[in-house]
């Protein structure tokens, strides 16, 4: 799969993970020439949004904390600029504190909502390893707040900025590695199951039209759709179809492949459940219940069909 094609499918959580995970590049490349650029202020605010998206908060007030989250960065990053090459202990005095607020707060607060939380999904998994790597970074930056202030040398000669380094190649790691993971699953996802060249495709109206009738009893009768395992060798056994014609119907009649069309019958399923019941059940349960194996998945699939995630249209739905 083509690197734009899986850009266009980014989940707004992706999407964050994506910026983080280049901020965290370009802060890595400066950390030992310039300590002094306000950088650690756009982190926390990026990890609420994340939780928040995990917690199914809309878009809206996702970006709306976000923008509000980043005021102590436009702030400090304006003085910072103003300053230009001029050292001044005063911007130290006032960044350092709220720095190290906003590196132990956020974390500290996610962690706490979490608690207790089940690691159901790779979001979730990322964002506490995230979350407790940020609490061993608050250990460091503390130090140097200590020995700028009070000239305590918590850590006898080892330079923070070295082990704040070491800690940023670890959140690097597990970043790349989440995307990586999500990559490679919208590539199996998006796979077109290939018709066997040396098989004698269907060019018989009944036979298509006998397949056809199959598979919709399969799905509306049979509810096949509700099995999250449910591959195309199983479909195949079910209806008694060859999986060449199940493949070819698809593809040549319906203009779709295999799990986009499978993704049909699962989201007109979810919708009913999110009208019907509304905020009883949250989204990730919801996703289950109507065959998808993740939530991410559900997430992109509703979208691209829909127009908007799950939760939102949960909301539009309470207002009918």
């Amino acid at each position: 799969m083509k690197l734009s094609s899986f850009l266009k499918k980014l989940t707004f959580f992706e999407l964050l993970v994506s910026v983080l995970t280049i901020l965290q590049l370009y802060h890595f490349c400066i950390l030992f020439s310039n300590y002094s650029f306000p950088m650690p202020l756009l982190y926390g605010p990026l990890f609420w949004a994340m939780y928040q998206y995990l917690s199914n908060k809309s878009e809206s007030v996702i970006k709306r904390d976000l923008l509000l989250g980043n005021i102590p960065f436009a702030f400090f990053v304006t003085w910072y600029f103003i300053l230009g090459d001029t050292f001044d202990w005063t911007y130290f005095k006032w960044y350092l504190p709220i720095m190290i607020i906003v590196q132990i707060g956020y974390p500290v607060v996610i962690l706490f909502r979490l608690k207790g939380t089940p690691s159901k999904t790779e979001g979730f998994v990322l964002l506490k390893q995230l979350m407790a790597l940020g609490m061993g970074i608050f250990l460091f930056v503390g130090s140097v707040f200590l020995k700028h202030y009070i000239q305590v040398d918590v850590f006898m000669g080892i330079n923070p900025i070295h082990a704040i380094a070491v800690a940023m190649v670890f959140s690097l790691f597990m970043l790349v590695n989440y995307m990586y993971s999500r990559f490679h699953a919208v590539e199996q996802d998006d796979v077109t199951i290939p018709v066997a060249e040396d098989s004698m495709l269907p060019a018989d109206t009944g036979i298509l039209a006998h397949c056809g009738g199959e598979l919709v009893r399969a799905m509306e009768v049979d509810r096949l759709f509700l099995d999250s395992k449910l591959s195309l060798d199983k479909l195949s056994n079910h209806v008694g179809i060859a999986k060449s014609v199940i493949s070819h119907y698809l593809n040549n009649q319906l203009h779709l492949t295999y799990y986009e069309w499978l993704a049909t019958y699962r989201i007109r399923h979810a919708k009913a459940i999110l009208m019907e019941f509304g905020s009883e059940y949250k989204i990730e349960a919801v996703a289950h219940s109507s065959g998808f194996s993740s939530k991410t998945t559900f997430n992109r699939y509703f979208k691209e069909r829909v127009g908007v995630l799950p939760s939102a249209y949960r909301e539009q739905s309470s207002l009918i």
